[in-house]
């Protein structure tokens, strides 16, 4: 994220887009989780990241569990939707939508697959893991760190 912020914000990263949107929905597959995205979120909205700024909250008509909470980028303006939703007392995750795009081009590259991860996903069935798991590989933090910061 520092490297990101350095030169503009996180939101003008496509992988960065990606993995902060990661919902096993989109693969058609029971609750999954991938504890990159709960970081990655965890560190985006944290004050000292000087990042996001929460500046709603919607309890009735939210998309999860919670209410979800409107977050707006300080530097561009972009607009993301926390969503979290639970599916056990120690399953608890939460993803972006991305609500409303004020950036103009985008600095990084576009994901490719497999994308590195990690920590992984995690879930209740490996047969629902499985389904995820074929976008993504483990990696080391140097991988994970040049894949998200590399620029087109």
């Amino acid at each position: 994220m520092k490297e990101m912020l350095r030169e503009s914000c996180p939101c003008h990263y496509p992988r960065f887009r990606e993995l902060s949107g990661f919902l096993h929905d989109n693969y058609q597959a029971g609750p999954v989780f991938c504890a990159d995205t709960n970081f990655l979120i965890f560190c985006s909205i944290k004050k000292d990241a000087n990042f996001l700024t929460e500046i709603q909250r919607i309890g009735a008509g939210s998309l999860g569990d919670f209410d979800d909470s409107i977050f707006s980028c300080r530097k561009c303006s972009t607009r993301y939707r926390q969503v979290s939703r639970q599916y056990s007392i120690n399953f608890e995750f939460s993803y972006f939508i991305l609500e409303d795009k004020r950036f103009q081009n985008d600095l990084g590259e576009k994901p490719i697959k497999p994308f590195p991860l990690l920590q992984g996903l995690f879930g209740f069935d490996d047969k629902e893991i499985l389904k995820c798991a074929k976008d993504f590989k483990l990696s080391n933090q140097q991988e994970l760190y040049n894949y998200m910061t590399q620029k087109n």
